[in-house]
């Protein structure tokens, strides 16, 4: 039983919640902020009520219209989301679909066979097999919310009248935004070329950036093996001249026989702009000798450059033939589809895979002698 303290003090808490939201939004906001400030009197100092559920953020929401819900149009277009980056890199490796945890292959290496003619049988030449292997690392996405603190916020809407909260149209808008389109932009800005596979810790989700093997990093482990196609070229310039003359030379020193199966070089977007502006002054400044279309392809090669977001901040350059590259996925439904439970009054949502992109043979894959650790 409470005192009666305890009493006059849960009456003088509501009573002060119900005068500043009466002020502000009239009886009903009064009514809710009075129950507010009434209940945290139960609170316990310091205890983080956070801690305790998977909260979503909505307290700029709160601030700026209050915690009462108003039907006042508003609806999911209105939401802003902030710009994400898409999946880029992904597109430049052709996709295997297995049912395999590791993609496997062989290369066929041949000895000279042709000679001059006798009547002897005199046999000649002979095959090396050596066996490819690209290892799919396995993925996932757990999410967990609790959506109720959305009911009395502008974002109201987003509720339902339903007890199963996985129904609640906040459910269908979160998984598109934080599961799919939120993937894209993990995989381009942190897995697909800066990946470096870490430590699983039981009980602790993996951080952004340790969950694939990137592309620097297999170049990277190419070099240590000595099964690189390295070039020697320096650092990158910044000079959009200069850079057009390092791309140039670049390919100058790749063997004739694996540039003819080139298609595109991958460089971080800024290179890219500084050698579309290097063209455009090496070739065009005087007359136009180079059509602006063809001002991100080298100049005697149909060898198109690329920028990549995946390689922001990288001074990397890589090259190689276009079959030689190599995506693929396990269970490919997975990554587009979440199984959604509900727990007590919060949502889970999960979807596992496996994926990787890697390279057949180290000794097409062609690069610069930068950041190689």
């Amino acid at each position: 039983m409470l005192s009666l303290k305890t009493v006059a003090l849960i009456g003088a808490l509501f009573f002060t919640g119900f005068i500043l939201g009466y002020a502000y939004g009239g009886p009903e906001l009064g009514t809710v902020l009075g129950f507010v400030f009434a209940i945290l009197l139960f609170v316990k100092k310091g205890q983080d009520l956070r801690s305790q559920l998977n909260y979503i953020t909505a307290a700029d929401i709160v601030t700026e219209w209050g915690a009462l819900y108003r039907n006042q149009g508003q609806k999911v277009q209105d939401i802003l989301t902030r710009l994400k980056q898409k999946t880029v890199t992904s597109g430049y490796f052709p996709m295997r679909t297995t049912d395999q945890t590791i993609m496997e292959k062989a290369s066929a290496k041949t000895t000279s066979v042709l000679q001059r003619f006798q009547k002897a049988f005199t046999a000649k030449g002979g095959v090396i097999f050596e066996p490819l292997k690209i290892p799919l690392m396995k993925v996932k996405i757990d999410l967990a919310e609790t959506p109720d603190d959305l009911e009395e916020t502008w974002l109201g809407f987003l509720a339902d009248n339903s007890l199963k909260r996985k129904d609640w149209p906040f459910i269908k808008w979160y998984l598109y935004e934080m599961g799919f389109k939120q993937l894209d932009e993990d995989r381009e800005k942190d897995e697909i070329y800066k990946g470096v596979p870490g430590t699983i810790t039981p009980g602790t989700a993996t951080a952004a950036g340790t969950n694939l093997l990137g592309i620097k990093k297999q170049i990277n482990n190419l070099n240590t093996a000595g099964k690189l196609g390295k070039i020697i070229m320096g650092a990158m310039p910044t000079d959009p001249l200069e850079v057009v003359e390092y791309i140039e030379d670049f390919y100058k020193q790749i063997p004739r026989l694996i540039k003819n199966e080139i298609d595109f070089g991958f460089v971080q977007e800024d290179v890219h702009d500084n050698f579309r502006e290097g063209m455009r002054l090496k070739y065009n400044a005087q007359y136009k000798d180079v059509e602006d279309s063809k001002l991100t392809k080298l100049r005697y090669d149909n060898i198109g450059l690329v920028g990549l977001p995946s390689m922001s901040g990288s001074d990397k350059i890589w090259t190689t033939p276009s079959w030689n590259r190599q995506g693929g996925i396990k269970k490919p439904k997975n990554p587009n589809i979440f199984e959604v439970e509900n727990v007590d009054r919060t949502v889970k949502a999960y979807t596992d895979w496996y994926e990787a992109y890697g390279f057949w043979i180290g000794e097409y894959l062609m690069s610069n002698d930068v950041e190689l650790t």
